[in-house]
């Protein structure tokens, strides 16, 4: 299975999981994600409302938990399960992004 999830969901929402299953621990590491929307504010700065595609100029993002009423948080979230330890994949995927940017990105306040 193939799942997609896109930097622009991902929220800085991190918990760290455990469930115990025929006595062996699983740690998860689960990251929610909030849906980002587009909008313009109203002149004057009164008020937001959606974006046209068809209009010009730019438009901001807004991005928060899903939440029906306080205690109430209905968020996606994506959990990474290991039964070993997580960190090790983890570290071997920042490594991967990491010489990756350094392949791609020039060196340069900013960029390192």
């Amino acid at each position: 299975m193939r799942v997609n999830v896109y930097a622009e969901e991902m929220t800085d929402r991190i918990e760290i999981v455990e469930k115990v299953i025929d006595g062996q621990t699983f740690t998860g590491l689960r990251i929610y994600l909030a849906l980002p929307v587009s909008y313009k504010p109203e002149a004057g700065g009164h008020g937001v409302r959606p974006v046209d595609p068809a209009e010009d100029g730019q438009a901001q993002q807004l991005q928060g938990p899903f939440m029906h009423r306080p205690g109430d948080d209905d968020s996606a979230a994506v959990t990474f399960w290991g039964k070993r330890d997580l960190r090790e994949t983890l570290k071997i995927a920042m490594d991967a992004l990491d010489r990756h940017y350094a392949r791609t990105q020039p060196e340069g306040p900013g960029n390192g």
